[in-house]
């Protein structure tokens, strides 16, 4: 059986050329990745594609599906090119990993070379299948029903497996955005959510972490893997010098041009547990924001115990170190102890 690479794609248009180029470096130097890059370029320039081709980079010169703004927010046209991944020609590849332009990368993505099917993080943590529309109680799906009480995902994230596609599902997907455009309020999106109706894994929150929804601030001990910088009122872009993760972005984008696909880089990994248990963190911090100027040390004791197991298992950790300190160095290295 032939053994097939896998794929990391994002988009852009002429206006989003840096931040491709920004989500390729960060990929690159922080994940470690060692399939294949490619471009969903939209109506780009020729001369402007010249420096993702000299990089090894593929190219895939999308046309486009609509030519107008859509959406709550006046989407791109450029957003539905997603829909070309689902394309036959893509099955050349073993798993796919998009990311939107907007998004920093801090770690290995290799975990998500690994879904069997289809997985994405839950919208903004939280959303339900009914924030994707303009009028959920009155839309209709001629004799398809859905739940707009479950889960719906976010898809500026989304891995998934290639057997997934068909000869038609590009058609699918396209169709169904025609014949209910009006309907969605993040139309691509939308789309997704309804031809993967409770048929996608939901992935943990750090590869998929919505900082605006944080205004901007996190705690520092806290490890993430995608950072995403999502459309939010009164917060600047990612690529606005007063973000305050500006200065991460600008190295990346700078560093991009020392891109060499030749020479695979070391990644930055996060064992199962640190994803997990950073993701819980992640919520749980979100949910106490709120409380910070009340409660000011306990959005912190969540760190306060990391720094070795002891803390974290009291005594328990002391007799674990005398009958088998192999198993406890193994808990120190999970927990970042020395």
């Amino acid at each position: 059986m032939e053994n097939k690479r896998n794929l990391l794609v994002t988009l852009a248009d002429k206006n989003y050329i840096q931040q491709a180029k920004q989500l390729f470096s960060s990929v690159y130097w922080n994940a470690g990745w060692e399939g294949d890059y490619l471009l969903l370029a939209h109506e780009i320039p020729e001369d402007e594609l010249e420096w993702f081709t000299d990089k090894g980079i593929l190219v895939k010169k999308c046309k486009p599906l609509f030519d107008q703004k859509t959406g709550a927010f006046n989407y791109p046209p450029v957003i539905f090119d997603k829909f070309y991944l689902f394309t036959p020609e893509f099955k050349k590849w073993k798993n796919i990993v998009f990311l939107d332009s907007d998004i920093i990368v801090q770690a290995s993505l290799e975990r998500l070379t690994k879904i069997k099917y289809f997985a994405a993080a839950q919208d903004f943590y939280w959303n339900k299948l009914d924030t994707q529309f303009n009028d959920p109680l009155n839309i209709r799906f001629n004799n398809l029903t859905f739940d707009l009480n479950v889960a719906a995902f976010n898809s500026g994230v989304m891995s998934f497996n290639t057997e997934i596609i068909t000869d038609s599902t590009f058609n699918e997907l396209n169709n169904f955005l025609k014949n209910h455009l009006s309907d969605f309020k993040y139309p691509e999106q939308a789309v997704f959510n309804l031809y993967f109706y409770k048929r996608w894994k939901k992935l943990p929150l750090i590869f998929n972490t919505f900082i605006a929804y944080h205004h901007l601030e996190l705690p520092i001990k806290l490890k993430f893997i995608i950072l995403h910088f999502i459309r939010y009122p009164d917060y600047p872009s990612l690529w606005d010098p007063k973000n305050s993760f500006y200065k991460e972005w600008k190295t990346n984008l700078e560093k991009a041009d020392f891109i060499d696909l030749n020479k695979i880089q070391k990644a930055k990994r996060l064992n199962l547990f640190e994803i997990r248990f950073n993701s819980i963190l992640l919520l749980l911090y979100f949910y106490l924001r709120p409380y910070r100027y009340i409660i000011p040390k306990l959005r912190y004791c969540f760190f306060y115990i990391l720094n070795s197991p002891c803390r974290l298992i009291g005594k328990t950790g002391n007799f674990i170190k005398k009958i088998n300190p192999d198993f406890y160095n193994k808990l120190r290295k999970i927990k970042g102890g020395k």
